[in-house]
């Protein structure tokens, strides 16, 4: 199957393919007001992609990394393998730069994080579409984006000296963990796709820092809530959180216990994270000296906080990290 070849007589046509309505909605309004670009057609699959394709001739496909009915590796490899001519541009929350590579090798020829869709989208399009490739900014500046670009890992080992920076002087962003690396998640995700997620990044950072929660953006990457470890497990056994009984009648809650971990467990675990999430009770501002960030923990008793740079989230603080500060003054380190 031959797809058709752009010019500038003509806008760029554009396949929107992803299972969610709503992120494909907010895709279509970041690109509704290019006179240069025009959305064909939309599909929700593999094989809608395939049909979409063969009767609208897309220049060009939209490609939500998370798909139902396989990997989305491998619904890529497919339809690369289907439609050879076709450009693509893959949309993911994942940073890891093995699962970039995978991606690109698979055929993706660009690469944009979700929670940048609104400031990189039609760049990343007109560019791929002019016969060119596109990664995020975040990821090229990157030593995983280097190395993806071909630049040699010895890089990292003749990287400039950094000047040490006393704590008093320390700002949040300086501690903080990116959001291109804490985990995210949209808020149609079921449990079980927060919990692989979540176990996803555990094995990514090889236990640097094991993440107690995942934020929670809704399809525009504004801010919803929080998910934690505990809001899964209630999400899981609701009686955990709602039967004040439960001890006095099981002791040793061995009926719970049957229950928790038979088949029903599966069955709670597709409900949306929505449905259990917490509010965010707290943020701060990326500038703010660290000594704020401990004064709020403190006294919204949380220990981590979504840091935010121009009303924008841009990472997570913990206060395994802000702990780290006080210990090494105190123990002279």
């Amino acid at each position: 199957m031959s797809m058709s070849t752009n010019t500038d007589a003509r806008p760029i046509a554009i396949l929107l393919a992803g299972p969610h309505e709503p992120l494909r909605q907010s895709l279509r309004s970041i690109l509704a007001g290019q006179p240069s670009l025009q959305v064909v057609a939309e599909a929700e699959d593999a094989p809608g992609i395939l049909a979409a394709a063969g009767q609208r001739f897309p220049d060009l496909l939209l490609l939500d990394m998370e798909m139902p009915g396989g990997s989305g590796l491998e619904i890529l490899r497919q339809i690369r393998a289907a439609l050879p001519t076709l450009k693509i541009v893959a949309l993911a929350i994942h940073s890891d730069k093995r699962f970039v590579r995978e991606t690109l090798k698979a055929g993706a020829d660009g690469y944009i994080l979700k929670y940048l869709a609104h400031e990189e989208l039609v760049a990343a399009v007109q560019q791929v579409a002019g016969l060119g490739r596109y990664l995020s900014p975040s990821l090229a500046e990157s030593q995983e984006g280097q190395f993806l670009a071909g630049t040699s890992p010895q890089a990292k080992k003749h990287a400039p000296h950094k000047e040490v920076v006393m704590p008093y002087k320390k700002k949040v962003k300086d501690l903080m963990i990116p959001l291109e690396d804490y985990p995210h998640i949209p808020y149609w995700f079921t449990l079980r796709q927060a919990m692989a997620i979540v176990r996803e990044a555990a094995i990514k950072f090889e236990g640097s820092f094991e993440p107690r929660a995942v934020l929670v953006f809704d399809e525009k990457y504004q801010l919803m809530g929080m998910l934690t470890l505990r809001d899964v497990v209630r999400g899981l056994e609701p009686r955990f959180a709602e039967d004040k009984g439960l001890i006095k009648a099981d002791p040793s809650l061995a009926v719970l216990m049957g229950d928790m971990f038979g088949p029903g467990m599966k069955e709670a675990s597709q409900k949306p994270v929505s449905e259990v999430m917490s509010p965010i009770k707290v943020t701060v501002n990326g500038d703010d000296p660290i000594t704020k960030a401990l004064f709020l923990m403190i006294k919204e008793n949380v220990g981590m906080m979504p840091v935010l740079q121009d009303n924008k989230v841009v990472g997570m603080v913990r206060m395994n990290e802000l702990f780290k500060e006080i210990s090494d003054v105190v123990l002279g380190d």
